[in-house]
C-alpha cells in the first residue's frame, strides 16, 4: 500500500472515530435548546455558536439543512434564508479544504483525477450546483469538491446558489413549527425527486456536448 494511501485511510479512520465521540457526548437536541436560548437572551453569543456549529458540524456528522430547521423556526424565511445559505457555505469549506490538502497522492488522488474530468467536462461552478441540488449528502460534495481541485470562489457560487431550493424547504419547515424538533424532521420524496431533475438538467447541456464531440458519426446520423 502507497504511503499516501495508508495516511488517507488512518485519517478516514480517525474522523470517523471523532465523529463517533461527539455523536455519544453531544446530543443535536441539547444544541438546539442552547441556541434557543441564546437567540432570545444573547444575540452576539448566538451569532459566535452559530458560526461554530457551522464549522464543526461536518466532524458530527449532522446534516446541514438541521441548523437551517432552527433559524427558520427561530427567524423565519426572511431572516433565516441568507444566514442558512452564508451557513451552509461557511460549513463546506472545512472538509472542502481539507480534501485539497490530502488529497494530491493515493487513493484520494485517484478520486479526485475522476472528479476533474467531470469537471472539466461540465465546469466547476455548474458541477458544484448540480451536485448540491441533488439528494446527494453535503458532505461528500465538499469532500468531493476539494479532491477535484475546484476553486474556492466556485464552490462558494455553486454550494449557494445550489443550497436555495433545500433552504427553503427546510426554512419554511421550520417557520410552520409550534414546537420545534430535528428528529422527525426528512424532505418529502416529491421534492427529492424535483431537485434531482433539476440536477440532471443542468448538467445535461455539457454533457450531450461531450457526447457529440466524443462521437460525431452518431450524432450525425440523426
Amino acid at each position: 500500500m502507497e504511503r499516501a494511501t495508508y495516511r488517507q485511510l488512518l485519517g478516514m479512520a480517525c474522523l470517523g472515530a471523532v465523529a463517533l465521540g461527539a455523536a455519544v457526548l453531544f446530543s443535536p437536541a441539547t444544541v438546539v435548546a442552547e441556541l434557543e436560548h441564546l437567540a432570545a437572551a444573547h444575540p452576539l453569543q448566538f451569532a459566535a455558536v452559530l458560526a461554530a456549529v457551522y464549522l464543526v458540524r461536518p466532524f458530527l456528522l449532522w446534516p446541514v439543512s438541521s441548523v437551517a430547521l432552527v433559524l427558520g423556526y427561530l427567524y423565519g424565511p426572511a431572516v433565516a434564508l441568507p444566514l442558512a445559505l452564508a451557513g451552509a457555505a461557511l460549513s463546506g469549506l472545512p472538509p472542502f479544504l481539507l480534501a485539497r490538502y490530502v488529497g494530491e497522492d493515493g487513493l484520494l488522488g485517484y478520486v479526485g483525477d475522476s472528479g476533474r474530468q467531470l469537471v472539466d467536462t461540465v465546469g466547476e461552478t455548474r458541477g458544484v450546483l448540480a451536485a448540491r441540488l441533488s439528494p446527494v449528502p453535503g458532505d461528500p460534495i465538499s469532500y468531493g469538491a476539494g479532491l477535484s481541485n475546484v476553486s474556492v470562489g466556485a464552490f462558494l457560487a455553486g454550494t449557494v446558489i445550489g443550497e436555495i431550493p433545500w433552504a427553503l424547504v427546510t426554512i419554511f419547515a421550520g417557520d410552520s413549527m409550534r414546537k420545534l424538533t430535528v428528529t422527525g424532521f426528512s424532505v418529502s420524496p416529491a421534492a427529492v425527486v424535483a431537485m434531482a431533475g433539476l440536477a440532471i438538467i443542468v448538467l445535461s447541456g455539457p454533457l450531450y456536448s461531450r457526447y457529440r464531440a466524443a462521437n460525431p458519426e452518431a450524432t450525425s446520423r440523426r
